[in-house]
């Protein structure tokens, strides 16, 4: 299995004066946030064991980013090196050693065929601003191009302060970053507290100046946003040249009326949910961007949830296993690989610590072979009758791609999916033409359901019956 740095070589786009890696095919691995928050060494570790280790191995479905999220750098204050730059630990990584050196746990990570990224947030961190770090290559400081301390107040821990972009040093602090990173050897960067609709405008230029910075680096970065709410379209549109991939929610937890009912969604009041950022989104920036990922977030599968936290019903909360049945962890999986999002399992992923359930799902053969089968998907019906009782319904269908894709021993297909919307076992027969197959398959076509990988034979040459599970989801292969 090579590594995800050497499989995207090849796959870039102009920005700046460098280029930015493209990944031909959205990115899958692990990320330590929703099962531990701020990772550590061991856990880091044994996670990135479990990839490798399990029946058939998560890494050779293609699981093999390993990312660690916010906190590597420390748990009430952020460490810094002699340029203010943050480094990581010796109390959470030990091989880090007292100057925090992150290269020989990434060549660790890479020895075992995995990739490694950091989670960053852009700006100036306070404990840089106090210590009036000089910026590497400058006569300036840092206290030279900070100005206002309000980068990610929504973050309880804070952070820091905003960069001014017209300092001539301004540049050189995000470049001084991009060459720690690279003498790291680390493949992805994942930065938070941007991209969001009250974020983008405070932050769009540290996108490009990071993006900028990374072009002109000698090591390969797949660069990776994270909202504080949901992007919207016109807002993905402008940054897609200048980083690989970008979340279009919010944070995403396990209790579908939060999440996924089609009335309300992540938490927020105006009522949109996952199913419709989905619907937006991939009809118009995907279409336009075939290899820039729209990223649904983290899968909340298995054990998850933070140590010594309080329950609640979204957020990280308490360790716990995933609230979501298997019916709707299939639904869930279903709808990011159909908009092709990264896939990257937010669970505890040690060996011994993920049921076999769920890595059967991640690693199932039919839906990664979807993903490679497609050049888009986009919802082409919805029927919602829930708000006065009835019953409810989304149907997905998908474009097959222009040509065979490498490693493909056949054309690629077409398939619909339908998704039950309502907590009850529901049945619906839906005409071909209302969800756009035209000409319709014949009624001695032989179709697939994908996830139970038998012969699917309820179907006419007019329609086709979907019998459902309870939020549970019927993905269909077409002949």
């Amino acid at each position: 299995m090579e590594m995800w740095r050497v499989v995207f070589v090849g796959w870039c786009v102009a920005v700046a004066s460098g280029t930015l890696v493209k990944p031909p095919q959205p990115p899958r691995g692990w990320n330590s946030y929703d099962a531990w928050g701020a990772s550590n060494e061991s856990i880091t570790l044994t996670s990135a064991q479990g990839l490798r280790e399990r029946d058939g191995g998560l890494a050779n479905a293609g699981y093999t980013m390993v990312t660690i999220d916010a906190g590597w750098f420390g748990s009430s204050s952020v460490n810094i090196d002699h340029y203010g730059r943050p480094i990581p630990t010796k109390a959470l990584y030990p091989s880090a050693g007292d100057s925090g050196n992150f290269k020989p746990f990434t060549d660790r990570m890479h020895s075992m065929n995995l990739s490694f990224g950091l989670w960053y947030m852009g700006g100036v961190p306070t404990q840089s601003f106090e210590a009036n770090s000089p910026i590497k290559g400058t006569a300036y400081t840092v206290r030279d191009i900070a100005t206002n301390e309000t980068y990610c107040p929504r973050w309880d821990k804070g952070w820091g302060y905003e960069v001014d972009h017209s300092h001539p040093a301004a540049q050189a602090w995000y470049e001084s970053l991009v060459e720690l990173w690279a003498e790291w050897g680390i493949d992805l960067i994942k930065l938070d507290c941007v991209n969001a609709e009250d974020e983008l405008v405070a932050h769009r230029q540290d996108i490009i100046s990071l993006s900028s910075a990374m072009g002109r680096s000698s090591n390969d970065f797949i660069f990776s946003l994270s909202p504080g709410g949901f992007a919207n379209i016109s807002q993905m549109a402008d940054i897609r040249p200048f980083v690989s991939m970008a979340r279009a929610t919010d944070d995403f937890w396990d209790t579908w009326s939060l999440y996924m009912d089609s009335g309300g969604g992540g938490g927020a009041s105006s009522g949109y949910s996952h199913w419709d950022a989905a619907r937006d989104l991939v009809s118009v920036v995907r279409s336009q961007a075939p290899t820039f990922w729209i990223d649904l977030d983290m899968l909340p599968f298995g054990r998850i949830g933070h140590p010594g936290e309080h329950c609640t019903s979204s957020g990280p909360g308490c360790a716990r296993q995933s609230r979501y049945t298997l019916d709707e962890t299939k639904s869930v999986f279903t709808l990011w690989s159909l908009v092709q999002s990264p896939l990257l399992m937010g669970g505890d992923v040690r060996t011994g610590e993920l049921g076999a359930d769920i890595s059967a799902i991640l690693a199932h053969p039919g839906l990664h072979r979807m993903t490679s089968d497609i050049s888009m998907a986009a919802e082409a019906l919805r029927v919602n009758n829930t708000a006065t009782g009835g019953g409810g319904f989304i149907v997905w269908r998908t474009q097959p791609a222009l040509h065979t894709k490498p490693g493909l021993d056949a054309a690629p297909h077409q398939y619909i999916a339908v998704f039950n919307l309502i907590d009850a076992h529901s049945t619906y027969t839906i005409t071909w033409a209302d969800v756009g197959v035209v000409p319709p398959p014949s009624s001695s076509s032989t179709l697939v359901d994908v996830w139970a990988d038998q012969p699917f034979t309820h179907h006419t040459n007019l329609n086709f019956t979907a019998s459902l599970a309870p939020h549970g989801v019927l993905l269909v292969k077409l002949g």
